[in-house]
């Protein structure tokens, strides 16, 4: 039986809902892998109710999972990556009350949401506050999207995307903030497990970075990384074929997961 506590409030503004979260789990007696998803949207929209498939899915397959909200557009990159690190710490410090192993989370995020995760992660900055070390076990990311955001907002062509004005009041006109927002610039920080995702009909620029990414971290030879382009697979594909659960991403994330 899967079992859903909702609306939880990661911060203490708690009539803040783009700071709250939602549990699935099955049994309390039992310390399972977390898995932490943060969904995509382009920072311009998204709700955690969505993707309750996702949160059910994967306790049937013997997780604990957890979906949180964040502040959308125009709020900054920054303000939105401290509310990422802060539902990551709560699921730090409440996750065993639900039968989930604190030493064992793991992030998952799709487009704009992979970026988010990736740049708590390679970013020491966020987490730097509560006085602990990253405690992000892996990272899963989805067809991320924005990994380069400077290199991305750089080119001419990306005023063409239809999100660019949202990307602008989210990260700003000042090429600065973008070079600080990219998690590419961070790579050499990253210490824990990935698995990178992509669909093989996703959109070029996230191929790009992606395989960059990758390319990185397995030259590095410090990171354990593996990488699957998803056949047949645009990039909306990636997540909304996630609600069946034969999915065969499913088998690819908890193998990963089982392995490390």
């Amino acid at each position: 039986m899967v079992h859903e506590e909702r609306d939880i409030s990661y911060t203490s503004d708690t009539q803040n809902e783009r700071n709250k979260l939602d549990v699935y789990y099955s049994n309390k007696d039992f310390q399972r892998d977390v898995l932490v998803f943060a969904f995509g949207g382009a920072w311009a929209s998204g709700a955690k109710g969505t993707y309750r498939f996702i949160g059910r899915n994967f306790v049937h397959r013997g997780l604990v999972t957890v979906i949180f909200n964040y502040s959308l557009s125009p709020t900054p990159i920054y303000r939105i990556a401290q509310e990422g690190a802060a539902a990551v710490m709560w699921v730090y410090t409440n996750i065993i009350n639900y039968g989930g192993n604190p030493n064992r989370i793991f992030l998952m995020g799709h487009s704009a949401g992979g970026h988010l995760i990736e740049l708590i992660n390679s970013d020491r900055r966020f987490f730097s506050p509560y006085r602990i070390e990253n405690p992000i076990y892996g990272i899963i990311l989805l067809d991320a999207f924005g990994l380069d955001m400077y290199q991305y907002l750089s080119q001419p062509s990306s005023s063409n995307d239809r999100y660019y004005n949202t990307f602008i009041q989210v990260f700003s006109n000042d090429p600065q903030i973008w070079k600080r927002a990219s998690p590419m610039r961070y790579w050499r920080n990253i210490r824990n497990p990935h698995l990178i995702l992509v669909g093989e009909r996703t959109y070029p620029s996230i191929q790009q970075h992606n395989r960059r990414l990758y390319g990185k971290l397995r030259s590095s030879q410090q990171v354990p990384v593996e990488f699957y382009e998803i056949p047949r697979r645009n990039h909306r594909e990636m997540v909304i074929y996630m609600f069946f659960s034969g999915n065969e991403q499913y088998d690819i994330i908890l193998n990963f997961i089982k392995t490390y």
